[in-house]
């Protein structure tokens, strides 16, 4: 009868080892996925920050200066020409009368353009009629 008690109260302390095991390995795993999410969401942001930094680094440059005062403002260095491309409605009315290809650019086509567009893009939708690829 000794013997009946001692093996109940090893499987039941087994019982409780194994349980108690099954559950620390269960949080285990969940605080390694954790940690690993926390370690790639670490890394997104240091490269958020290298291309901010990077960035802002560009923003205080002349160069940046001079393409704003270029594209945004239109002004010209002394000698240059200021070239801008004008879409007036009535040139584009005459324009697809005159036209039968499918290439010409319609009015709700113009309205999907973004209201600011640096010169090249005004040249671009004057050559190509559609939206310049996206390279990155």
């Amino acid at each position: 009868m000794l013997m009946y008690l001692i093996v109940v109260a090893v499987v039941a302390a087994s019982l409780f080892l194994m349980i108690d095991f099954g559950v620390r390995a269960a949080t285990l795993f969940r605080a390694q996925q954790e940690v690993r999410q926390l370690e790639y969401e670490i890394n997104r942001q240091l490269l958020i920050q290298e291309k901010l930094r990077a960035r802002l680094q560009y923003v205080q440059s002349d160069t940046y200066i001079e393409e704003m005062a270029h594209t945004r403002l239109k002004w010209t260095r002394p000698n240059e020409t200021l070239v801008v491309v004008v879409n007036p409605p009535a040139a584009e009315a005459a324009i697809r009368e005159e036209s039968t290809a499918p290439a010409v650019t319609t009015s709700s086509e113009m309205n999907d353009l973004p209201a600011f567009m640096p010169p090249w893009m005004h040249w671009w939708w004057l050559f190509f009629k559609s939206s310049p690829p996206e390279i990155f």
